[in-house]
């Protein structure tokens, strides 16, 4: 089951100092960013993404049966952190290119013949989430029997004090929050986010809310994550 910590990061700055700490973390193992075509289209003009926008034109005029609102893994590409950061920070800043850059993604949506998301920014059912979510954030810890005693003395000391059971050998994996058309057209009015920045893991608790405050003090983030034993 996974259970979500919320981050003191509301504003692209703060969200972009909380993607490149947990990115960079050491107890991550490995970081699986990825942003579908439509965010490529709605940014073509933009340097980082024109090229992108541009192959996925060409290969629409060889693949005349692509389906474009299907889930077909090709639609996203693999993104480094810096590039969902700056696709975050052109729909997030409000000004009038996020307004022309939302309309694009709009415009690209209509085209896939799905029904438009209709879900309040950052209210999507959790057993049901949208389809297509237009910008996925993964990041995968190191399991338990693979941490070192010395670089990671840390999270072992903290599980040991919390007496928590552990599957050693698990991956423990973490993602970011749903990102489809309402998150990224209406999420942050007037450039911020209403809430606090969610990251969801599956792994132990005491794990996991240990690399999160590592991270959150990375970010110079104000506050400390909350996850559910702080409420």
């Amino acid at each position: 089951m996974m259970l979500a910590w919320s981050f003191a990061a509301r504003t692209p700055d703060e969200i972009a100092r909380l993607l490149r700490a947990l990115g960079k973390h050491r107890y991550v193992r490995e970081v699986d960013h990825r942003l579908h075509w439509s965010v490529d289209h709605a940014l073509a003009e933009l340097p980082e993404f024109a090229p992108h926008a541009a192959a996925f034109e060409a290969r629409l005029r060889k693949e005349r049966g692509l389906e474009l609102g299907s889930r077909d893994p090709s639609l996203w590409r693999e993104a480094k952190t810096e590039e969902v950061i700056a696709a975050l920070t052109a729909f997030w800043t409000p000004d009038a290119s996020a307004l022309r850059y939302q309309d694009r993604l709009l415009e690209a949506l209509a085209r896939t013949g799905l029904p438009e998301a209709t879900h309040a920014p950052f209210a999507s059912a959790p057993d049901d989430p949208p389809h297509p979510e237009l910008v996925l954030l993964d990041w995968e810890l190191y399991p338990v029997d693979e941490l070192d005693a010395d670089r990671h003395a840390g999270a072992l000391a903290a599980m040991e004090e919390a007496e928590e059971e552990v599957n050693a050998s698990a991956p423990i994996y973490n993602e970011g929050p749903v990102l489809a058309a309402p998150e990224l057209c209406e999420g942050a009015p007037n450039g911020a986010l209403e809430d606090d920045f969610l990251v969801w893991s599956d792994g132990p608790y005491s794990y996991s809310d240990y690399v999160f405050r590592g991270v959150a003090k990375a970010a110079k983030l104000v506050d400390p994550p909350t996850g559910y034993r702080d409420l």
